[in-house]
């Protein structure tokens, strides 16, 4: 963490404001060095939570070399977990999906759980992948057809276990079964031994690359109406 964030950080601490940090991971993450971050933030900088995710290979990030797998995900959070037993580090997410983090639970993604909204309209079908827009929140719901995409539905969404997809899931399985998340809030996050079973991939459809057309044809939309706008 740079001097920068740290000075930022205290400042606001001391002003009364609450600080969450956000903390990407990517295949390059030492669990060491991760567990003493997290020691850092907590007890030294004093953060509220933490929100960690796993890095996501989504088709515009500029560096597609140091993603993780799935099955990659699942040991380094088995290992960071291990080496936080008794730290009591704060997360700002379920139980149940840190321990899917961990490889303990099977979850499919919730891709309307966490919508995104930007200068096109709602962003089809999630955060992460741009395959294009909704004028309204209604059209997004009732026209996406979401079983097209997921993980075991979708090439792209193969590895990725993004808390914007799966925290939803694990926020449901918490309301339909809080004795579950209980015991895992209680007990400790699972870091040994098997993993849950994992959605097959084989039936998955090919990739679809049409990001930049996309925000290329939605641009050239929106320029239109602003030129439209600005003539009347």
């Amino acid at each position: 963490m740079s001097f920068r964030c740290v000075s930022a950080i205290r400042k606001a601490k001391a002003r009364g404001f609450r600080v969450n940090v956000n903390c990407t991971l990517f295949n390059n993450a030492v669990p060491e060095r991760v567990a003493a971050f997290f020691d850092y933030a907590t007890r030294e900088l004093g953060i509220e939570a933490i929100t960690v995710s796993p890095g996501y290979a989504y088709e515009r990030a500029p560096d597609q070399e140091h993603f993780l797998t799935r099955r990659s995900t699942k040991e380094l959070f088995r290992e960071i977990f291990r080496l936080g037993r008794g730290h009591r580090w704060r997360f700002s997410q379920s139980s149940l999906f840190l321990d899917f983090l961990a490889g303990n639970q099977t979850y499919k993604c919730t891709p309307w759980g966490n919508p995104t909204r930007n200068v096109f309209g709602w962003q089809r079908p999630c955060y992460l992948l741009g395959e294009g827009y909704a004028k309204t929140f209604k059209e997004l719901m009732v026209e996406t057809e979401w079983d097209r995409y997921g993980t075991g539905n979708y090439a792209k969404c193969a590895n990725c276990m993004v808390h914007c997809g799966y925290e939803p899931t694990a926020v449901m399985d918490t309301i339909a079964r809080p004795w579950k998340a209980a015991k895992v809030a209680l007990a400790g996050i699972r870091t040994k031994g098997p993993m849950a079973p994992e959605i097959p991939l084989e039936s998955a459809r090919p990739p679809v690359w049409v990001f930049e057309s996309n925000v290329s044809k939605f641009r050239d939309e929106l320029r239109a109406r602003q030129q439209a706008v600005a003539a009347e």
